[in-house]
């Protein structure tokens, strides 16, 4: 038995791996699943749209005038809307000073202009009766001084500075009484009731209401976009850009009049001036001063064929999309211009591109996608 028990323990080996072998499990072979992430895209539609460009500035009356003294005399009677601060209208009388001397005056500038007609009158029939003389005694041509010549030009020059005077006279009286020449504010009176002021003496500054101004520089890069030229004149009517004029949740509509022809020494930017017009009765029922801080936008030039999209979808120039055939891409577009949160595009997207606005943990080109449904 010694002899076989090797014999046999191979035979139960062999039996027990033949039964093992027979009951093994069979391995069947599964397909690999592959996962399509769901994402959400934008369509991506080209379209005109206008340059917004943004700035900002202070608003400044439209006409300021310094009520400057042209004659020598004290101040009679001062307006309580004469205040810094107070608003007047057109035709309201501001100032008076004492008119008694040049009232005076214009009596006595009257006084010469009859006097001086009465002589011209005189000279005139004298001169009339020294060539009937002459006609009738005299040979030939007589002398200027034998018709009188001289003295009917020194009395029709002595006429003539007459009315001057009293032309003049008039005007003083007219200035001892200043009236508003618009609907207006005083920013600030320098005289006092009392004073005597003079020739040159300012008396105060007033400014107009009816319309501001604001000066608006613009950036480097924007000036292309307004399609003005930059000259200093005036803008037609139908080349004025629309603006838009906002102190919190305040509004108001303004127009670009004119352009400034020298680069700013400050801020070395080009500027142009938008206009303000007040008379639209809505306006006064919104705050808006002089010296007022305001934002503003700019409406500039057409620009065709633009895809506007937003900013933060624009990385190093390029755009994640989806094409028609259902893949992302990386395209390279060219940004014409960023406008607060969007930018626009000129061309860089093929035909049934799609705006990828989901986030992806993997962005890949070429990576096969489905819409999320909604």
């Amino acid at each position: 038995m010694k002899k076989y028990i090797g014999l046999i323990i191979l035979i139960i080996s062999i039996s027990i791996s033949g039964v093992l072998i027979k009951s093994r499990s069979v391995a069947v072979p599964e397909e690999k699943t592959i996962e399509v992430p769901y994402v959400n895209t934008m369509m991506i539609i080209p379209q005109t749209v206008k340059a917004s460009i943004s700035s900002q500035g202070i608003v400044q009356p439209e006409s300021e005038l310094n009520i400057i003294s042209e004659l020598n005399s004290r101040v009679k009677w001062l307006s309580s809307k004469m205040e810094a601060g107070s608003s007047f209208e057109k035709g309201d009388t501001l100032i008076m000073l004492d008119e008694r001397d040049y009232e005076l005056a214009l009596v006595s500038a009257e006084s010469q202009v009859l006097n001086a007609k009465v002589n011209l009158e005189r000279e005139e029939a004298e001169s009339e009766l020294a060539r009937r003389e002459w006609t009738r005694m005299g040979a030939g041509s007589g002398s200027d001084l034998t018709l009188r010549k001289p003295q009917m030009a020194q009395a029709r020059a002595t006429y003539a500075a007459a009315k001057a005077l009293l032309e003049q006279a008039k005007r003083n009286l007219g200035r001892t009484v200043f009236l508003a020449p618009f609907n207006g504010r005083v920013r600030n009176t320098e005289i006092e009731l009392g004073s005597t002021v003079f020739p040159g003496n300012l008396m105060g500054n007033i400014y107009a209401t009816s319309a501001y101004e604001i000066r608006l520089p613009i950036a480097d890069q924007d000036v292309q976009f307004t399609g003005l030229e930059f000259n200093g004149l005036k803008i037609d009517a139908d080349k004025q850009l629309d603006v838009t004029v906002m102190q919190g949740e305040n509004q108001w509509a303004a127009k670009v009049i004119r352009t400034e022809a020298e680069i700013d020494p400050v801020t070395k930017m080009m500027a142009v001036v938008a206009k303000i017009n007040k008379l639209d009765k809505q306006m006064y029922t919104i705050p808006l001063a002089v010296g007022q801080f305001v934002q503003a936008k700019i409406s500039g030039v057409d620009l065709e064929g633009i895809s506007v999209l937003p900013r933060s979808s624009v990385r190093n120039e390029s755009v994640w999309v989806v094409d028609k055939q259902m893949l992302m891409q990386r395209r390279l577009v060219e940004v014409i211009r960023n406008e607060s949160e969007f930018a626009l595009i000129k061309q860089g997207f093929e035909i049934g591109d799609k705006l990828l606005t989901s986030r992806v943990s993997s962005l890949v080109s070429g990576l096969k996608v489905t819409l999320e449904l909604r």
